[in-house]
């Protein structure tokens, strides 16, 4: 799962997602993440070389864990660039599941990603 870099002073969370990402795998990072103090940071997850092995009812605990973070810390907004259209649109029910709490963007294109994350606040 993800190789994770928090940046304090640039306020950002980079990540690198590679091989088969599992509902387990989402936790860990989300809970790493929490730990190092990056929930509230701006996060660019490259997952280009991930694929989604979580199945459609782990959806719910996914956005069900999100909820709860969200209640706890701001969630910064996050831009995810994928290779896939299948991770694409699933990332996409996600960010509307998700719109209450947290800003999530799947990319094709990862300098479109990089753009859209320096516009964000």
């Amino acid at each position: 799962m993800p190789i994770l870099k928090v940046d304090h002073e640039r306020k950002q969370v980079d990540a690198v997602a590679v091989g088969p990402i599992s509902y387990a795998d989402i936790e860990n990072h989300l809970l790493t993440e929490r730990l190092y103090g990056g929930l509230a940071y701006k996060e660019l997850i490259d997952a280009r070389s991930a694929e989604i092995s979580f199945h459609p009812d782990e959806t719910r605990e996914i956005v069900a864990l999100l909820l709860s973070l969200g209640r706890q810390s701001k969630l910064g907004p996050t831009a995810i660039v994928v290779s896939n259209d299948i991770t694409f649109g699933i990332l996409r029910m996600l960010a509307m599941l998700l719109a209450d709490v947290a800003v999530i963007r799947p990319f094709r294109d990862e300098q479109e990603a990089h753009r859209w994350l320096a516009s964000q606040k």
